[in-house]
């Protein structure tokens, strides 16, 4: 995403200290230098980024500035006056603070549209489908990853190139307030909530109280705003009343009511409205549901549909969110890789599964890692996962953690299953468990190592055609 704008000048030294308010004690920072990038990690720093130096739980950027430098930093931003001096630095008194002091003056330069979009399940891929698309219309800048709290949102923000048309940053949150934060930050003309759900489940009682925390993406909301809500999603009519608070512009997206006609048939969508129409059959129901809620921002903008009508065609899920691909194992067995180990969620999780039984016309291979920050009901969100893969009658089935063993042990009898206490395990008896031809479905949490499980398959293993 940064390699539209890589070379171009972001920031002056002017700006800088305005935004910052900070002190150059050498009168030489950023002298005949310019910058082009952000960072606050001199693993993946580059030449002429700023480098900003962040006091972290663990570690301390001040004692990387030298190492940013040798790397070719142009300039420094630290809060140690004798490390201001010594590398030429700008000298300030919180570099966490002016971090956001940056990504709040970097907003209020941008005269483009900035999307907001938040949600329990689908932020990433939205963000990544709505990147293609508005890149249709004029140069579109987009959150890098999933860098969606408070840091992640400011270097974001630093990083948009103000003569850019359009912005769309994902926000995140797993406790209350923290959105509203990121809100005031981001300020959006438009915003998207996905789905409330029960993500993230341990920090709140209730997944009502989940869905108060998302609304709190409204607080930001710019004067004359449009807010997008999922219409399907069981919380609508709770956050359009939350959301008339701060909009009267309010506009449903789903399949059940739109400003677009959806008609669903098996596996296919077909998705019309004045003097638009498309018919989508090569993406799973979740992801057209996302991908509705875009073209109702472009519908919302009065911008051409007609001009992103064959770029449709060709979206497909994000890494780690549904993404396929094949691999040679050996010359006798070659395999195909659902990954969908990005994360999971009892929501994200039965969306993925309703879809392989809408277009069951394989015996597929399931690899299920547990769910995790489900607090006191992760035993009960786990067996209620059981009619989903019944419902698939897989071909065989493999779970990962502790958690997912409730499905092995309530599915054994009727499926052939097998438990891994954790990945290194699966990984070691992987080419034996596998048959060619196979279809293999994977998903967990992030943290149970599923997603770099994928990516080491990857490494390891010829690509097949």
């Amino acid at each position: 995403m940064i390699s539209n704008f890589k070379h171009e000048t972001l920031w002056t030294k002017d700006e800088l200290i305005k935004a910052s308010k900070g002190e150059d004690p050498t009168g030489k920072f950023l002298k005949e230098k310019k910058v082009t990038g952000i960072s606050i990690d001199t693993r993946s720093i580059r030449k002429n980024d700023l480098f900003i130096a962040i006091k972290g739980k663990k570690y301390d950027g001040h004692d990387f500035v030298k190492k940013a430098k040798e790397k070719g930093a142009s300039g420094v931003i630290v809060s140690c006056k004798y490390s201001a001096l010594k590398f030429k630095g700008l000298f300030v008194k919180n570099t966490s603070d002016t971090l956001i002091n940056l990504a709040k003056f970097s907003r209020n330069r941008f005269k483009g549209q900035l999307i907001g979009i938040t949600g329990s399940n689908g932020k990433t891929t939205t963000k990544d489908m709505a990147k293609i698309i508005f890149s249709e219309f004029d140069k579109t800048f987009v959150t890098p990853g999933n860098n969606n709290n408070i840091i992640g949102l400011s270097l974001s923000l630093m990083k948009l190139p103000y003569d850019f048309r359009y912005c769309i940053l994902e926000l995140g949150m797993n406790k209350k307030n923290e959105l509203k934060k990121l809100s005031l930050i981001a300020k959006p003309d438009v915003i998207i909530i996905t789905n409330v759900s029960n993500n993230h489940l341990e920090n709140f009682e209730s997944e009502g109280d989940i869905a108060l925390a998302k609304s709190e993406i409204f607080y930001g909301l710019k004067e004359n705003g449009k807010i997008i809500l999922n219409y399907d999603n069981k919380w609508f009519k709770f956050l359009k009343k939350t959301a008339l608070n701060y909009s009267n512009d309010i506009i449903p997206f789903g399949f059940k009511k739109s400003i677009f006609s959806v008609l669903q048939k098996k596996g296919s969508f077909l998705i019309t409205t004045k003097n638009f129409k498309t018919n989508i059959n090569h993406l799973p129901q979740y992801l057209v549901l996302n991908l509705i809620s875009i073209l109702t921002v472009i519908k919302c903008l009065n911008l051409d549909l007609n001009k992103i009508k064959e770029k449709i065609k060709y979206l497909t899920p994000s890494d780690g969110r549904g993404n396929q691909f094949k691999l040679k194992i050996n010359s006798h067995k070659t395999i195909t890789i659902i990954n969908d180990a990005y994360n999971s969620s009892p929501n994200s999780l039965e969306a993925s599964l309703t879809n392989l039984s809408i277009n069951n016309k394989h015996k597929y291979v399931l690899i299920i890692g547990d769910m995790l920050e489900l607090g006191s009901n992760s035993h009960y969100y786990h067996k209620k996962i059981v009619p989903f893969i019944k419902r698939i009658n897989p071909k065989t089935l493999f779970t990962i953690g502790n958690l997912s063993k409730i499905l092995s042990d309530n599915l054994k009898n009727s499926i052939f299953c097998k438990h891994f206490k954790n990945v290194k395990l699966l990984e070691s008896n992987f080419d034996e468990l596998i048959n060619d031809n196979d279809i293999v479905f994977i998903k967990g949490s992030n943290s149970i190592g599923l997603y770099d499980f994928c990516k080491n398959l990857e490494k390891n293993y010829k690509l097949g055609e």
